[in-house]
């Protein structure tokens, strides 16, 4: 079967679109009609201000993941892969804390929750130092200083008793 990879893909990339806006068009809608009805929360400012990067990324991911098919049917591109590591697994992360941060603040009634969207941010930081610390210098000492302190072969350790003994 020609394309089997991509027409794979191509089916990946519908049915996680289709869950992303399932979820996200319930969740939006159950934050809206709570605050309607429930009055929960106060205001709906931070609401709209803190879940505008997850719609735009929702509209990232759909164009880049979304399969495209010629006139006749045939599959021309399937899209970027969705499941792929790196800066679209990033994308998916802030979209799901944002649907975790909804269902919170509907729960608790309060805007102090949109307070965990900080994590976000505080992630990355950690992830950068993380990159950033070897070329800082920083972190785990370097294999030379380990090598001068313990010896690594036969005629090392041979050496350093016989230097000991004398």
């Amino acid at each position: 079967m020609a394309n089997a990879s991509s027409k794979k893909q191509a089916t990946a990339n519908v049915e996680a679109l289709a869950l992303l806006h399932k979820v996200s068009l319930a969740l939006n809608t159950l934050y809206v009609l709570s605050y309607f009805f429930l009055s929960r929360p106060a205001t709906i400012k931070p609401f709209l201000f803190l879940s505008l990067p997850a719609w735009i990324i929702e509209t990232m991911l759909e164009r880049m993941g979304r399969p495209k098919y010629a006139a006749n049917g045939s599959l021309v591109n399937p899209g970027e892969n969705l499941a792929q590591a790196g800066l679209t697994e990033a994308m998916w992360d802030v979209v799901y804390v944002t649907f975790i941060i909804d269902v919170l603040a509907i729960v608790v009634g309060r805007n102090v929750v949109w307070w965990l969207y900080a994590v976000i941010p505080v992630y990355a930081g950690y992830k950068a130092f993380g990159l950033a610390s070897p070329l800082l210098g920083k972190g785990a000492p370097a294999p030379a200083a380990a090598a001068e302190t313990e010896p690594q072969n036969r005629r090392e350790r041979r050496r350093t008793r016989q230097s000991v003994k004398t």
